[in-house]
């Protein structure tokens, strides 16, 4: 609910949360990582600290952050900003035309200047097999490390992709998790979202 686009409460992902078979889960609302401090509190280090938002090239995820990285800048800046913290550059469902996704011109220019760290080849509101492969093809011609997520904006679709990965604690043991071959399930699943009114909390509270 952090989110615009999303009405999740924080209950309804934490039972969801809790009856999945996840170990871990990157939360990355739009422009805020303050669903994700709540979670984090209840669930520790199962949660990674994320966020997504729009850089001039198209959208951008940003994982193990601690600070929100600004909306409107380019992609090496933002990359920049998000590996100051140690951070990690995730491409979110490239090339879909439904969205404001990078573009696969845009992220051919970028993966060769070491901008991205991981691309995702799996997104479970996607529907084209052929988009997701084109993802995987840019990933491999570049060396570039492969994930896929649920992109859940309501409880029933969480988990409906996720990646089998080795342990890992932080920044450098994910991509070392990643690297190789990557285990990746994926299922299409976006359910209609059930809006309704929230009461969000005041931004006095950060």
């Amino acid at each position: 609910m952090y989110s615009g686009d999303s009405t999740t409460t924080l209950e309804e992902f934490s039972e969801a949360f809790s009856l999945s078979t996840l170990d871990k889960v990157a939360i990355t609302d739009h422009l805020t990582c303050r669903g994700g401090r709540e979670l984090r509190r209840l669930f520790g280090e199962r949660i990674i600290l994320g966020q997504e938002f729009r850089v001039k090239e198209g959208e951008m995820i940003a994982l193990y952050i601690e600070r929100e990285i600004p909306p409107s800048l380019d992609a090496k800046e933002a990359a920049k900003r998000i590996r100051s913290q140690g951070g990690l550059v995730y491409i979110p469902h490239p090339g879909d035309r439904k969205r404001a996704s990078m573009s696969f011109e845009t992220l051919s220019r970028l993966a060769p200047e070491g901008v991205v760290d991981i691309i995702e080849v799996a997104n479970s509101k996607i529907k084209d097999a052929h988009l997701m492969n084109q993802a995987r093809d840019l990933a491999k011609q570049y060396g570039i490390p492969i994930a896929g997520g649920s992109d859940s904006h309501v409880p029933s679709s969480l988990a409906s992709s996720f990646v089998d990965l080795k342990e890992f604690h932080d920044s450098p043991s994910l991509l070392a998790s990643l690297a190789g071959e990557t285990d990746i399930h994926y299922s299409y699943c976006d359910p209609p979202r059930p809006w309704r009114a929230r009461v969000l909390p005041s931004v006095t509270d950060l």
